[in-house]
């Protein structure tokens, strides 16, 4: 199975998967009555649009060159990434501003044996998506997988959460304490949606990272270097970026190494393949 193939199986099964929990999940919340399953279906139907907002982006990102993008579409990825961050944190913000006004209004009370029944449903569901996004990317490396496997972690810690939060809110109504159960599902919804904010903000801060094109982040520098030093070319005559799937590769050469060009883009293409990126390489005459 080539990478390409891998991811564009894995981003279609993630929005098979996400489609069913958010209808499901939206019918129990609204039966139940409880905001916490509402956000939760509410993310995941929020992970249907954006499986296909990445469909759409891998599909883009992989057309050549043409004469209105004659360098091609390098970035449509991390604008894919970058917008799913946004509006993840978007819905982060929003279900804790309800969860207030909920706490203000004296609280809500939850049909806790439909949550619980949901509880276990999502988490189940929820660990295999995720476990079987992961065997694809081993596969294939991509921002937009990435960004899709971080959804689906989200969403599985979400829905442990809110199920030990149902059994913990059950276990209150068998006690003296009876009648603070009805803040439960507002308190979980604060404490959930803030603890997983930052995640999309650190997708929002990579995203525009790639879209400035920055410097790669890890080992990716260091391994390039040493796969062109054969050839006599210093740290700093390279330049690099990496833009979703794709490494930009520029090598400075002077007049006595010209020679060896075509070697040099061979080796930095091969070196890309093997890691599952696409090399976009240029040469820099320096005189």
């Amino acid at each position: 199975m080539t990478p390409f193939v891998a991811e564009r199986r894995a981003l279609k099964f993630s929005a098979v998967s996400a489609s069913l929990f958010a209808f499901t999940g939206l019918a129990l919340g609204l039966a139940s009555g409880s905001i916490t399953i509402l956000f939760d279906s509410g993310y995941s139907l929020l992970s249907l649009v954006l499986a296909s907002l990445s469909l759409f982006a891998l599909q883009q990102a992989r057309k050549p060159a043409d004469d209105h993008y004659p360098f091609g579409r390098l970035t449509v990825e991390p604008l894919a990434v970058l917008l799913k961050g946004v509006v993840i944190a978007l819905v982060c913000l929003f279900s804790m501003v309800s969860a207030v006004w909920s706490l203000a209004q004296g609280g809500r009370l939850v049909t806790l044996d439909l949550a619980l029944m949901f509880g276990v449903a999502n988490v189940t569901g929820c660990l295999l998506t995720w476990w079987w996004l992961n065997r694809y990317a081993r596969i294939a490396r991509s921002s937009l997988l990435a960004a899709e496997l971080r959804q689906w972690q989200m969403d599985t810690w979400l829905s442990a959460a809110v199920m030990l939060g149902f059994a913990l809110t059950w276990g209150v109504t068998l006690t003296p304490w009876a009648h603070l159960a009805r803040f439960a599902d507002p308190v979980m919804v604060l404490i959930i949606a803030g603890y997983f904010l930052p995640m999309p903000i650190r997708m929002v801060r990579g995203a525009l990272r790639e879209l400035m094109f920055g410097e790669p982040l890890g080992s990716v520098r260091q391994e390039m270097v040493k796969e062109v030093a054969d050839y006599d070319i210093a740290n700093d005559d390279v330049r690099l970026a990496q833009v979703g799937s794709f490494l930009m590769v520029d090598i400075q050469l002077d007049k006595q190494q010209m020679n060896d060009a075509e070697e040099i883009v061979e080796s930095v293409e091969q070196h890309c393949k093997r890691r599952n990126l696409r090399a976009v390489t240029s040469i820099t005459l320096v005189t």
